[in-house]
C-alpha cells in the first residue's frame, strides 16, 4: 500500500472515530456512514449528515457555527480525501480544471478543517 492510501485511509478512520462518538455506534452503524472506506471515498455525505445531527441538538450559537463551517468548507468536503490529500501545493491542474485551494496544501486543508469539525463535535455532543 502506498503512502498517499495509507494516509487517506488514516484521516477517513480519524473521521470515521469522530462520527462513532457522536451517533454512538459501532462502524457499520448509521447505515455504514460511519465506516472509513465510506468516508474516504464520501467526506461530504458523512460530515454533513453528522452536521445534521449535531444542528438539531444545537443552540443558536452551535446552529451558526455549524453553518459557517458547511458554508466555509464545502468546497473541499466535494472531493475524496484521496483527491484532496494529492494537492502538494495549493494549486493543480484536475479533470475539473485548474483547482486553487486557501491553503498551503491538501494534507493542511483536511487536518484545519477536521479540527473545526471535531471542535463542532465537542461542543454539541
Amino acid at each position: 500500500m502506498d503512502n498517499a492510501v495509507i494516509r487517506a485511509q488514516g484521516y477517513a478512520v480519524s473521521l470515521e472515530h469522530e462520527i462513532r462518538r457522536v451517533f454512538q455506534c459501532d462502524r457499520s452503524g448509521f447505515a455504514g456512514i460511519a465506516d472509513s472506506d465510506f468516508i474516504r471515498k464520501n467526506p461530504l455525505a458523512a460530515v454533513l449528515a453528522t452536521c445534521g445531527f449535531l444542528y438539531a441538538k444545537a443552540d443558536d450559537v452551535g446552529r451558526k457555527q455549524i453553518e459557517n463551517f458547511i458554508v466555509d468548507t464545502r468546497f473541499y468536503w466535494e472531493m475524496s480525501l484521496d483527491e484532496l490529500l494529492s494537492f502538494e501545493t495549493n494549486i493543480k491542474d484536475t479533470e475539473r480544471g485548474t483547482i486553487e485551494l486557501d491553503y498551503e496544501n491538501g494534507e493542511k486543508a483536511l487536518e484545519d478543517i477536521m479540527d473545526k469539525f471535531s471542535e463542532i463535535c465537542d461542543r454539541i455532543q
